[in-house]
């Protein structure tokens, strides 16, 4: 056991070898955000691709949550509308290589509900779509690829059986097999000239189900990948079709870019897919979980840029403001980019567009809200990647805050060991029998065996308490509405009691308090990002079972109505 002066000792060789590893850590860059012209019609749910430099949405809803049957291009600086045959909402849409365009699926009625069958055809060169054929199941959140031997095949779909099913260029898609789990927006990533793995972490409910990932094959048997016990693909409710993710050339044919998500710490990375091997990417740096703003949320696909060598995945934080993280991935190990803006808050969210200069397009989205799509277009210029980034040479903020965090347990703990010492020196003071020779303590000695266990049990719960609030800040376990104490212990491998104990300790709160605080600053955010949202609304998004629960829970922790809250929000503005 350390003296109190030895323990502080090591307290300063952690402090410089923490703050010496954060500004080795991840270098940054700001990138250059353009507006370009807003597209005529907002929407999000809609597919985005690029041909022959022309940038083409396809389809999804618009305000109020109602599909459109509208696509557009954007070419010379302007947006142009089309009328294709079917809506196609959250459906699928793939360029081919005969030069059509496949685009088949999607919700049936507004608000999202039921699925299609519907397909058709796209032809850029005269940029008239034909309504071609029909699927073999009604789908929506579909996810498809085409494969070497012209085969295009289909897989995915939500509150509807899924399975695999072909489309090879006949007016009726092909049953193929069935799938060993229903999945929503699956991974589809060819790995042969027939074969495809098939694989993805949401289920047909749209819910994380990160516990069991099976990869099902097209042709072969359910795969076990020894990756996946520890890690889950990214849960992406957005468009993925693997050629975003293509790495692949002469010699690694079959090659991709997969984020991944650690089951225990919510720590995302990269892995690389080569055939039917799946292995993490070694990066020089972990990807930044934080940024000043709170928690990022890493949210898109990978996307490649082939020609340098570099890929992208863009997240976001809790203000909505959007960051991009940059991969050099023929590199050993990997160099990672982080970059930023310093745009205003709630930005819209989608998959983004690769350009041919290497730069990235998003076009509409939402925040939170399918009822309030966007209709603008952002460039976001990432520099060329040979470009020399300057390492971080001074804590970041982010970093600061993590930190603070750690030293701040490390001052704790330290002060409590010497508050324990002296009150053990001052008892055995009181035992000892006067002398005219006082007895030079031992600052070496160790402590009694229930002032260690004091130790150990504070250490034990600011880690416990670290692992709960990871989960509501990554994972926003808080948006179940039937969230139980239990969910929270079994995701963490503890006992409900210590997950109770622990809430209480560090704040005073019960489980149901220390979830409903996060759920209210989750519904203010909404509310603040969505002017012409309801109160009820945000409620039920948020993670509340009833409107009476959140307006008491609302109260009791602002100290006003929601209503009140908005109207000052307002006034502040």
């Amino acid at each position: 056991m350390y003296s109190p002066k030895k323990y502080l000792c090591l307290l300063a060789m952690l402090l410089t070898v923490i703050t010496a590893s954060a500004v080795r850590s991840c270098p940054t860059a700001k990138m250059q955000v353009e507006r370009l012209p807003d597209m005529n019609i907002p929407r999000s749910g809609h597919q985005a691709f690029m041909l022959d430099g022309v940038l083409y949405v396809i389809g999804g809803h618009t305000s109020g949550f109602v599909p459109t049957s509208t696509a557009e291009y954007f070419e010379d600086g302007e947006w142009h509308v089309l009328n294709m045959v079917y809506s196609h909402d959250h459906g699928l849409c793939l360029p081919l290589r005969s030069g059509k365009v496949l685009i088949a699926g999607g919700h049936q009625q507004p608000l999202g509900i039921g699925q299609t069958y519907t397909l058709e055809l796209f032809d850029p060169a005269t940029r008239t779509f034909d309504g071609y054929g029909c699927l073999d199941k009604k789908r929506f959140f579909p996810s498809v690829a085409e494969l070497a031997n012209g085969k295009v095949i289909i897989s995915g779909n939500s509150y509807h059986p899924d399975g695999i099913e072909c489309f090879d260029g006949t007016r009726q898609n092909k049953f193929v097999k069935d799938v060993s789990q229903y999945r929503s927006l699956p991974y589809i990533f060819p790995v042969a000239d027939d074969n495809a793995l098939i694989f993805g972490c949401n289920d047909e409910h749209q819910k994380l189900s990160p516990d069991t990932v099976k990869v099902d094959q097209l042709n072969g048997d359910t795969l076990h990948i020894p990756l996946f016990d520890e890690w889950f693909p990214l849960s992406d409710l957005w468009p993925h079709p693997c050629t975003n993710s293509y790495i692949g050339d002469e010699t690694h044919q079959y090659a991709y870019l997969l984020a991944v998500v650690n089951k225990k710490s919510g720590q995302v990375a990269f892995a690389c897919i080569e055939g039917t091997d799946i292995q993490l990417l070694p990066t020089t740096d972990s990807i930044p979980m934080q940024c000043e703003h709170g928690p990022i949320e890493w949210q898109s696909s990978v996307i490649a840029d082939r020609q340098a060598h570099r890929a992208y995945m863009m997240g976001r934080d809790n203000r909505f403001h959007l960051y991009v993280l940059a991969v050099d991935y023929d590199k050993q190990p990997a160099p990672l980019t982080f970059y930023y803006s310093e745009l205003q808050d709630s930005l819209p969210n989608y998959t983004p567009v690769l350009t041919p200069e290497g730069d990235l397009l998003l076009a509409g989205g939402i925040t939170d809200n399918n009822f309030m799509p966007f209709a603008t277009l952002f460039r976001f210029r990432l520099g060329q990647h040979d470009e020399p980034v300057s390492a971080i040479t001074e804590v970041k903020s982010w970093q600061l805050v993590v930190i603070l965090a750690f030293v701040a347990t490390l001052i704790i703990m330290a002060v409590i060991l010497i508050r324990l010492r002296h009150r053990h020196r001052q008892h055995e003071e009181e035992l000892a029998p006067a002398s005219p020779h006082p007895v030079q303590q031992d600052e070496t000695a160790p402590l009694p065996e229930e002032e260690t266990a004091e130790i150990a049990d504070f250490i034990e719960n600011e880690t416990l308490l670290s692992s709960i609030s990871q989960l509501m800040e990554v994972q926003k376990v808080y948006l179940n509405s039937e969230l139980k104490v239990a969910d929270v212990a079994q995701a963490l491998n503890v006992s409900s009691r210590a997950v109770s104990d622990c809430i209480k300790a560090a704040n005073g709160q019960s489980f149901t308090q220390f979830v409903n605080a996060y759920r209210i600053e989750h519904a203010k955010r909404l509310l603040h990002a969505n002017t012409d949202m309801k109160v009820s609304a945000a409620a039920l998004q948020s993670g509340f079972a009833t409107e009476m629960s959140f307006f008491r829970s609302f109260k009791s922790l602002v100290g006003m109505t929601p209503r009140e809250w908005v109207e000052q929000q307002g006034q502040i503005t």
